[in-house]
């Protein structure tokens, strides 16, 4: 039989980790423009004491960030991780037989991309059995969003705000994919918004084209890109829309 010191620990502890999980609650409802800790501590019917002494170790862990000046809390990076590494292996898990049965039918190489705030992040691959040696992208590799047939769909289907500002932030780094530019993105996306996917002809892997189809949820949210890539010979006009056509259609079937 439990002694009753022991069952004290336990009942303080998880006391302590319910007033944690609702502070950290409290804080992301008022992520955006920070909330002060009476507010908290309002929220959570907590102690400011209690509250205070809680926060202050996430915030030294990274979850939390305390701006002195303006005395506002805000979520962490840490807490951002998190949730972005619990998103890739959701997105993984719904997509994987989606992108396997793709690779069998199309024999190309397959890519499931997600966007991670201004970068693409690929989460999932699977070749078929004609692989692309001059691809060298893996599982986790990052670019910046609008490099990559893929990456582009990711942001042409943006409002023209984001998109720009997207744009804007990622420019510079543009020259380094074979001198592309951001002036190149925009001609890319205008004609991709017209056909409703993004098509890559040797843009930026040579002698491979890359068709790039986003994949929406029902209330119309873009939730991930397949992206199917090929040699040039393999990809005809007729062969891309083929390609759009079928994994559309599987992908309505997976999103429920």
């Amino acid at each position: 039989m439990e002694s009753k010191e022991k069952i004290r620990k336990d009942q303080t502890g998880a006391q302590s980790v319910f007033r944690t999980i609702s502070l950290i609650r409290a804080v992301s409802k008022y992520n955006e423009k920070g909330a002060r800790l009476s507010k908290i501590a309002q929220e959570t019917n907590l102690h400011v004491a209690t509250a205070r002494r809680i926060l202050s170790v996430l915030v030294s862990e990274g979850f939390m960030t305390f701006n002195p000046v303006t005395k506002l809390y805000h979520l962490g990076m840490e807490m951002y991780h998190l949730g972005g590494m619990a998103h890739q292996v959701h997105i993984r898990d719904i997509f994987r037989p989606l992108i396997e049965q793709i690779a069998v039918e199309t024999e190309d190489t397959v890519f499931l991309l997600i966007r991670s705030g201004y970068d693409v992040l690929c989460v999932d691959l699977v070749e078929g059995k004609f692989p692309i040696r001059t691809m060298t992208i893996s599982i986790g590799d990052r670019r910046p969003l609008g490099i990559g047939a893929g990456s582009l769909a990711l942001i042409a289907f943006l409002g023209a705000k984001e998109f720009e500002q997207i744009l804007a932030v990622n420019g510079p780094r543009y020259p380094q994919y074979n001198g592309i530019t951001a002036a190149t993105i925009q001609v890319l996306a205008a004609d991709s918004q017209k056909q409703g996917y993004v098509v890559s002809r040797g843009l930026f892997h040579d002698g491979v084209t890359s068709l790039g189809i986003p994949i929406f949820q029902k209330n119309g949210d873009l939730v991930a890109v397949i992206t199917v890539a090929a040699i040039d010979k393999r990809m005809d006009n007729r062969r891309q829309k083929k390609i759009v056509e079928y994994v559309k259609t599987m992908a309505d079937q997976t999103i429920t």
